[in-house]
């Protein structure tokens, strides 16, 4: 496993090495490189955010391989944009949730004045303004979700491009006293964001982009990385997505592993859309009292995340 941060950072330096030249851009993309980058070092942002419209997929994919480019200019505008039609800034009302709920001070109008809380807010601020008013209302708790990504084989196209669409579709779902980890899996397990860490949870996605990943898969270490992980978490309980085919070619089983999860749930976004990936992932989900959910496509990850999580 590697978790300590410096360590994690020269892995992904000496990975992202591997860059796309602009003939290998070319040859997978052809004129739609073209319509978005006319020439070296520009991305026409408004053409991405137009086929980002059209077909999310196909342009998630491109987006994915420009972030990878040798190009620098253009592997940082790739990026840039990536952060901001993946994790798009939340509107007022969409990270309320349904669910149990339990009577908290909050910041906003709620049943009635917490009284207590605003003398507390008057001895910072004299006289007292609006925003300092403290009220009771309902409010969800948070949640520590610990999202597990399978990066054995070619982290490229439709894998890299789901994993990124699925960190983006977390990400952009987070409350403030939300938590979220990100684990990278094959023969190794690589924490690329810690639970608490302070950084913007979008910075993950640079991360995912700079992976590589490795041959084999062993999907018992992954779970227990992510598990440790989620034994860290603020919150009674945590989730743990893994994205996977559910296949393992190293270590033990990993479902006596989901069954130890404690007071985790462990449900898994299935990737591959065949009967043996189906059966597995539903077997790995059950061991961990969670739930299976098909994930085919990018576009997918916002609803498969809402569905492993709802309630």
């Amino acid at each position: 496993m590697v978790s300590d941060p410096k360590e994690v950072e020269q892995l992904l330096r000496d990975q992202a090495r591997r860059t796309e030249t602009r003939a290998d851009l070319s040859r997978r993309h052809g004129d739609e490189l073209q319509q978005v980058s006319p020439t070296v070092g520009v991305l026409d942002e408004a053409a991405v955010s137009g086929a980002y419209d059209e077909d999310p997929d196909a342009t998630v994919d491109l987006l994915a391989d420009l972030a990878r480019a040798t190009d620098p200019l253009l592997r940082a505008a790739a990026r840039r944009l990536a952060v901001r039609l993946l994790v798009p800034p939340a509107r007022a009302g969409e990270t309320e949730r349904r669910g149990s709920s339990r009577l908290a001070t909050v910041a906003g109008e709620g049943l009635d004045l917490d009284l207590d809380a605003t003398l507390e807010r008057s001895l910072v601020h004299r006289p007292i303004r609006a925003e300092d008013l403290r009220w009771r209302g309902w409010r969800s708790p948070g949640r520590a979700i610990v999202l597990l990504v399978d990066a054995s084989g070619s982290v490229a196209g439709k894998p890299l491009s789901t994993a990124v669409t699925t960190a983006g579709a977390l990400a952009a779902g987070l409350r403030s006293d939300d938590e979220i980890a990100v684990i990278a899996f094959w023969s190794r397990a690589v924490v690329l964001r810690h639970l608490h860490s302070p950084a913007p949870a979008s910075a993950v996605l640079d991360s995912l982009l700079d992976l590589r990943g490795g041959s084999t898969t062993d999907l018992a270490l992954g779970l227990r990385t992510a598990l440790a992980q989620a034994a860290a978490a603020r919150v009674p309980h945590a989730d743990v997505l893994v994205l996977t085919d559910g296949a393992w070619n190293e270590g033990e089983d990993p479902a006596p592993v989901a069954g130890g999860s404690g007071s985790a749930r462990i449900h898994t976004l299935v990737t591959v859309d065949d009967d043996e990936a189906r059966v597995s992932c539903a077997r790995l989900a059950a061991a961990g009292g969670g739930r299976s959910v098909p994930l085919h496509r990018p576009s997918d990850a916002p609803a498969a995340v809402r569905a492993v999580l709802r309630g």
